[in-house]
């Protein structure tokens, strides 16, 4: 697992060794980015962005858009271990000052009245349903 473009290009992220943490791989990442990035529809600009990484796990995505010069990246992870790693990855790049990390379920922090008092220019939700039944 690595950081695959801007200025942390080629960083290699910690990744947790249980299998309850499902990190983004790398070529997913690019997939989204390329579409964000170069879309003809999109017209998006990371430089000076506020993301919210929601269900964040070892924080690649945010971690992703920091290397592209995202201003700030907000992480909410609700599973202990992965949060530790998170915070790992974000010491090991040394973007401690350009991030805040929530520990507590996403649903919790998105009803407190006031932290959607910030503005967001890209949340990404990266959530995987277990056990869904569709008749």
């Amino acid at each position: 697992m690595r950081i695959i473009a801007g200025k942390l290009k080629g960083s290699k992220l910690k990744i947790p060794d249980d299998k309850s943490t499902r990190p983004l791989k790398d070529l997913a990442r690019e997939s989204i980015f390329n579409l964000i990035s170069h879309s003809n529809n999109i017209s998006f600009k990371f430089e000076k962005s506020n993301i919210l990484d929601l269900y964040s796990g070892t924080g690649s995505f945010g971690l992703e858009c920091l290397s592209r010069q995202a201003e700030y990246v907000y992480f909410i992870k609700s599973k202990k271990t992965a949060f530790e790693i998170l915070k790992k990855n974000i010491t090991k790049l040394k973007v401690e000052k350009k991030t805040k990390i929530f520990l507590n379920d996403v649903f919790y922090i998105l009803e407190k009245k006031d932290f959607f008092k910030l503005k967001f220019d890209i949340i990404f939700c990266d959530l995987l349903f277990k056990n869904i039944n569709i008749k």
